[in-house]
């Protein structure tokens, strides 16, 4: 079996996790590889070179996960997060459970469970897969932007607000939570719009079938950033327009058959006292 690893570039806990793993990794006869960078600091891993990992384990928070997601896409091999941050909903398992993971992993008692995906598109621009969300903002505070939303190539409204996260339901408990909108069970299929501090009387979050077509256009000569995951995409002129709709590509995730959404929410955001 072979693991890829992709670590937290700063943090020295997360390379200190990772020599343990590395190290519990070769009692049991796994290999592990990494990225060239990452595979100089760390003793014991080749770099990835032509191997293709069976699954790869991200060693930070949900940043670390959604770095390892991209590359897995382009892999085609499910992910596995190991939490090193605050809340980390997209990782399975806390560094205390290495030894038992990979265990597991080498009994082969372990299963996938397939995410959908986002994929934004700038007219004339760049794309990208989103597994969280797809948010296109304001680049200037105090300032309102607008964008005309259309749904499926019909004009639906536009919005005066400092933004709108579009979101998939692994993604809602993220940005799109915090801007008011539901958390979603990561196994469902939809696609979560929210509009963040709108200026208008209407501010409710709206979840679309997931085969809708989402289209933005920038509606006033203020720069509007588009950002896929938390990494810039690009900026939208006035006229021009990000459309967003479900991924062709699925992101897959390596699991234990861990507690179901429900008690992971209540978890994650300390809801076990009542």
């Amino acid at each position: 079996m072979i693991i890829g690893l992709v670590v937290h570039p700063t943090r020295p806990e997360a390379a200190k996790v990772s020599q343990r793993l590395v190290s519990a990794a070769d009692e049991l006869g796994i290999e592990v590889v990494a990225a060239a960078d990452d595979a100089d600091q760390l003793a014991g891993v080749h770099s990835d070179g032509s191997a293709t990992p069976d699954l790869l384990v991200s060693i930070g928070g949900d940043g670390t996960v959604l770095e390892a997601v991209q590359r897995g896409l382009v892999l085609d091999v499910p992910i596995l997060g190991i939490n090193l941050g605050r809340v980390g909903f997209l990782a399975e398992i806390e560094q205390t459970e290495i030894p038992l993971m990979l265990e597991r992993l080498v009994s082969g008692d372990w299963e996938v469970e397939e995410r959908m995906t986002l994929r934004a598109e700038i007219d004339d621009g760049p794309g990208a897969y989103a597994l969280n969300d797809v948010v296109i903002s304001k680049r200037v505070s105090q300032r309102l932007v607008g964008l005309a939303v259309e749904v499926d190539g019909k004009p639906f409204r536009t919005f005066r607000a400092d933004g709108i996260v579009v979101a998939s339901p692994t993604g809602s408990t993220a940005y799109s939570f915090s801007a008011g909108g539901p958390a979603v069970a990561p196994q469902l299929q939809a696609i979560i719009m929210s509009a963040v501090a709108p200026h208008s009387l209407f501010s409710r979050s709206l979840i679309f079938e997931p085969d809708r077509v989402l289209r933005f256009t920038a509606s006033s000569d203020r720069p509007i950033g588009v950002e896929v995951d938390a990494t810039t995409l690009g900026e939208l002129e006035n006229g021009q327009s990000v459309t967003v709709a479900r991924g062709d590509k699925t992101s897959r995730f390596a699991t234990f058959g861990r507690q179901r959404f429900p008690h992971t929410l209540q978890h994650k955001l300390g809801l076990d006292g009542g």
